[in-house]
């Protein structure tokens, strides 16, 4: 992440200006996914990226276009964040993402996404060949895989979006 306009143009927070200084961007944040720091972090560099304000990575621009990273929805008749991965569920990991419509009273209506194995296996994106036959098998590059509506996304980008955040070794894409 890099700022173009100068910080007293600007009423930045300290934590932006701390990520800008440090060459730190939303994807590796010092702080926690889901934390309100984290939320505010996510929004302020989409309000600045919006403006033309800082310069992003590919990663982090896609990020900032396609998530809503804590912003409440409702699933299921109780109140969920949005694209804020975390393990549980039925499955390794869950998150829930923008359905793109809306209930009754006004509020964004949210899927559910479970991925990952369950009965034990371990994540080995840190392991080049295991991740390399991993993005064959799953075909992670193509266009289907970058709807973050299905699984097959968030298993195959999840882990370079999200890796400190979901306990992950490496944030090296499979």
């Amino acid at each position: 992440m890099k700022y173009i306009k100068t910080f007293e143009e600007f009423q930045v927070s300290e934590g932006f200006q701390y990520h800008i200084e440090n060459g730190l961007g939303i994807s590796d944040s010092v702080y926690r996914l889901g934390s309100d720091a984290y939320k505010q972090l996510f929004e302020e560099t989409k309000k600045y990226w919006d403006e033309d304000n800082i310069i992003l990575n590919d990663k982090e621009a896609w990020m900032v276009k396609n998530l809503e990273i804590g912003k409440k929805a409702m699933y299921q008749g109780r109140e969920v964040e949005l694209d804020t991965p975390t393990r549980g569920g039925d499955q390794k990991f869950i998150v829930y993402h923008n359905s793109g419509s809306k209930d009754k009273d006004g509020n964004i209506k949210a899927k559910k996404i479970e991925w990952g194995d369950s009965s034990g296996l371990s994540i080995k994106n840190d392991d080049r060949d295991a991740a390399a036959s991993f993005w064959a098998r799953q075909q992670c590059d193509t266009k289907a895989k970058m709807d973050p509506l299905t699984k097959g996304f968030w298993a195959c980008y999840g882990p370079s979006l999200f890796n400190k955040q979901l306990g992950l070794q490496s944030d090296m894409p499979w």
